[in-house]
């Protein structure tokens, strides 16, 4: 992809994750459109369901750009995504410069409004960068993390939960952080079942992440949590806060516009709990930094990647 003389003197690529979604031309359009173009857009076809992570370091092994950002094949970046990601990160001098998304779908929407994130740009203490959808980040910081863990995204992490696990290492080796409030437009759709089904994959990914959390020593978190942290320092587990909200409440169901919204949303976070206590209880995976062999070995891989340069 040709792009206009750039002032930033990086040498930047997207890299795409993708199933094969129809909204992929729709997000590789909207990076054609970017007020700052990308050098190359690297687009990693998971044809096996390896997971995001797996694509995502694909991505990163083909990618030649000094800069490395992370989109979704069902978000759309807006006009000037990559221009102020590019200069939020070189202004502050920072590893990693990212935000959120904007959905389009209303569950997913009043959800996602429950926490409010700033509207200014800053350097992140812990909690507002780390969305895997929406992110620039070094080459540099993630070829240490290569080097030193044998991965940059954790290919143990299989449900969700991969992009926080990498910015907690980012964090731990000192890399600084700047949040810019220029969300991606998320157009996923969230039917009752694809929402249950979700956010029990989301509670396996949480407690993947707890394992990690739990025997990590340097008192960094990657967001604050009941389980781990809060104000960005590490702390015990509130279980009967985290109890209480996931397995009774939450009832503030004027954040929603419908009944029904709030009721998909109550359900689902005790599908959350679910899947958290199914992961925690189940002990079948790995999370530790031993290199995997999806990463290890490339030239055996059957999945197709495509680059566009």
């Amino acid at each position: 992809m040709s792009r206009r003389m750039s002032a930033d003197q990086h040498k930047v690529s997207v890299v795409i994750p993708t199933l094969g979604r129809d909204t992929l031309a729709l997000c590789q359009a909207a990076l054609a459109k970017q007020t700052r173009l990308p050098d190359e857009v690297v687009v990693v076809i998971d044809q096996h369901r390896r997971g995001v992570a797996w694509a995502r370091n694909e991505g990163i092994a083909r990618a030649t750009g000094d800069l490395i950002a992370f989109a979704d094949d069902d978000g759309i970046p807006p006009p000037d995504w990559l221009e102020r990601l590019v200069a939020a990160l070189d202004r502050h001098q920072a590893a990693a410069a990212g935000g959120t998304f904007q959905e389009t779908d209303p569950l997913l929407d009043a959800i996602r409004r429950r926490n409010p994130l700033p509207d200014h740009e800053q350097v992140d203490q812990g909690g507002l960068v780390g969305n895997g959808g929406n992110i620039l980040i070094k080459r540099d910081w993630l070829d240490v993390c290569i080097r030193e863990d044998g991965h940059a995204f954790n290919p143990y992490f299989t449900a969700a939960g991969e992009d926080w696990e990498l910015v907690l290492r980012l964090r731990k080796r000192g890399a600084r952080m700047v949040y810019v409030p220029n969300p991606i437009t998320h157009l996923r759709r969230a039917t009752a079942w694809q929402h249950l089904r979700h956010s029990f994959q989301r509670g396996s990914g949480i407690a993947t992440l707890f394992r990690v959390m739990r025997a990590d020593t340097s008192g960094i978190v990657p967001q604050d949590s009941l389980l781990w942290g809060q104000a960005g320092a590490k702390t015990d587990p509130r279980w009967s806060k985290a109890l209480w909200t996931k397995l009774i409440g939450p009832f503030n169901g004027e954040a929603f516009q419908s009944r029904r919204h709030f009721w998909l949303f109550w359900f689902g976070e005790k599908c959350q709990a679910a899947g958290f206590l199914w992961e925690l209880l189940s002990g079948t995976k790995r999370v530790g930094g031993t290199p995997s062999a999806s990463i290890a070995d490339k030239t055996s891989d059957p999945h197709r990647v495509e680059s566009e340069s």
